[in-house]
């Protein structure tokens, strides 16, 4: 390394890093990052029974301007997001408790077979008497 890029390292490591601290500070310049923001307090006053149209007014109240059909949407979405992590996380557990329960030898999981239906259904059909095959290769086409 040269001594070049190792004064511009050090310089680098001496800062304060005083821009990256200073974002979760500041407020968020989109609607979404601002209803994230103080999705805390919404979800609060839902969970007291509050409606949503009375939540977006008080939010409205305190300066948010957001028109209300998009005001439902932000807090749909972040309901799904927070529902598909608790899931993950609920899966992930139960994965885990079961790794820890699982017997040593128990055997591998079957690998998906996308031809099944087709196999269950020639084998329904050559139990039933009839058996055409349109796609048999063991055709005598001529006598």
């Amino acid at each position: 390394m040269s001594q070049n890029q190792a004064q511009h390292l050090a310089g680098r490591m001496k800062t304060d890093l005083s821009n990256i601290r200073s974002l979760a500070a500041r407020e968020p310049a989109t609607s979404t990052g601002k209803v994230i923001c103080i999705w805390s307090e919404i979800e609060e006053a839902l969970t007291a029974g509050k409606k949503l149209r009375e939540v977006w007014s008080a939010v409205r109240a305190d300066g948010l301007e957001i028109p209300y059909p998009q005001f439902r949407v932000y807090v749909s979405r972040i309901r799904r997001r927070q529902a598909r992590q608790r899931r993950s996380e609920a899966g992930t557990s139960l994965r885990a408790g079961a790794d820890s329960n699982a017997d040593p030898h128990r055997e591998a999981p079957v690998a998906p077979d996308p031809f099944r239906n087709l196999r269950e259904q020639r084998d329904r059909n050559q139990s039933d008497g009839f058996s055409y095959d349109p796609f048999s290769i063991r055709k005598q086409l001529i006598d």
